[in-house]
C-alpha cells in the first residue's frame, strides 16, 4: 500500500514539472498545446483518484473489494501510460507512442473506474 503512495506522490511531481514545462514548451503550437494540455488534464485527474484511492486503500484488509480497488489502480496507471504517454508524445514530435495507444489507454481508464465502482459493489455486499 505504501508503494501505491509513493507512486503517487512521484506522479505528481512528474506533473506538475510537466505541467511547467508544457506551459513555456508549446507556446507557439495550437495543437501540440492542446494534445499537451489534454495529456496533463487526464493525467492530473487520475493523480487525485491514485491519491484517493490509495489512502481508502489503507482503510481496507485484505479483500475482494481492496482486490478490485488494486486492479482499479493498477488499470488508471496503464492507462495513464499509455494516453497521455502517446499525448505527451505526440505533442513533442508528432508520432504517438504506437498506433492505438491513446484509444488502449482510455480504455484502460475507462475500465479502471469500473473496477472501482466493482470495489464498492463488493464492499457493499460484503459489509450486508
Amino acid at each position: 500500500m505504501a508503494g501505491w503512495l509513493i507512486f503517487t506522490g512521484l506522479n505528481g511531481a512528474v506533473l506538475v514539472a510537466l505541467g511547467a514545462i508544457g506551459a513555456h514548451a508549446f507556446a507557439g503550437d495550437g495543437q501540440a498545446k492542446a494534445w499537451f494540455d489534454t495529456a496533463w488534464r487526464y493525467q492530473g485527474l487520475h493523480a487525485v483518484a491514485l491519491l484517493a484511492l490509495s489512502l481508502a486503500m489503507l482503510k481496507l484488509e485484505p479483500s475482494l473489494p481492496r482486490s478490485a480497488l488494486t486492479a482499479g489502480m493498477a488499470l488508471f496507471v496503464l492507462g495513464t501510460a499509455l494516453f497521455c504517454g502517446s499525448l505527451y508524445k505526440l505533442a513533442w514530435t508528432g508520432a504517438g507512442l504506437f498506433p492505438m495507444s491513446a484509444p488502449l489507454g482510455g480504455g484502460s481508464l475507462i475500465l479502471g473506474w469500473l473496477a472501482v465502482a466493482v470495489a464498492g459493489a463488493l464492499y457493499l455486499r460484503q459489509a450486508a
